[in-house]
């Protein structure tokens, strides 16, 4: 459960700087999929599914976040 709490809060402390460069999409993106992540934690009583889909959801958004942050324009090298 940790993990999962540890993901949620990831997502959400990258929604600032993605909005402040203007990434709006990220941005609310990454405040959407700890929800996700979090209706599936609380629907595992019910289903094993609903766990595994809302954890699979929040894994398959950070690297697509990783991704695309990753590919990004490279910062310039100060000597």
């Amino acid at each position: 459960m940790a993990g999962y709490l540890a993901l949620c809060g990831a997502c959400l402390v990258l929604a600032r700087p993605l909005a402040a460069r203007g990434h709006r999409g990220w941005a609310v993106a990454s405040r959407l999929a700890p929800a996700a992540v979090f209706c599936g934690f609380a629907a595992s009583a019910v289903s094993v599914l609903a766990f595994t889909a809302g954890a699979g959801l929040g894994l398959v958004w950070l690297a697509a976040l990783a991704l695309r942050l990753g590919t990004g324009p490279a910062a310039a090298v100060r000597p």
